[in-house]
């Protein structure tokens, strides 16, 4: 038991000062769209609140929703992505040898890291070509709404390299789990 707490403060202690910086990056998806969340109940609330207790009701609360919803989508389903929670079916790739498996495993990796950097692509697009456009009760450009098709397909695109060439955390072991 001695030798289970010594070698559990010698890994904190590998994630001390210089590893702040590690855990951030490696929790940006799941804190950002914890944010956005936060922003979505809050701004609904209010919405509620000034809507029924008010006789002012907030009409700005509902784009705002609207927009931090968007946020919550892209960066959650990067956080589904990076935690290996998106569905698949390994029913004929589990008949397989092992080394078969893995490189069949790499070539889904790699097709997939290739739709998300063109939906990167086309996001970022998309954009740009809507900075020009306001949104309809804040005047915000909508881009502030399309930025998280880009942003949350680059993450997943980073994730998935990551996990390819064995760099990201794997869920799988309980070193890794957060």
């Amino acid at each position: 038991m001695v030798e289970l707490a010594d070698t559990g403060k010698a890994r904190l202690a590998g994630r001390g000062e210089a590893g702040w910086l590690t855990r951030a990056l490696a929790n940006l998806e799941e804190t950002v769209a914890s944010a956005a969340l936060l922003v979505v109940v809050g701004s609904v609330c209010w919405g509620v609140l000034s809507r029924y207790v008010t006789q002012q009701p907030a009409v700005w609360s509902g784009e705002v929703a609207a927009i931090a919803f968007a946020w919550v989508v892209f960066l959650g389903a990067a956080a589904g992505f990076k935690r290996g929670l998106h569905v698949s079916i390994d029913m004929l790739v589990a008949l397989l040898p092992a080394k078969a498996q893995r490189v069949l495993d790499l070539a889904v990796e790699l097709l997939v890291a290739a739709f998300c950097v063109y939906m990167v692509w086309l996001g970022a697009t998309f954009t740009v070509t809507n900075w020009d456009n306001p949104t309809s009760v804040l005047r915000l450009p909508s881009s502030i709404v399309y930025a998280a098709v880009p942003v949350g397909f680059a993450l997943m695109a980073v994730r998935i390299v990551q996990r390819a060439l064995g760099l990201g955390p794997r869920f799988d072991r309980p070193e890794d789990a957060p």
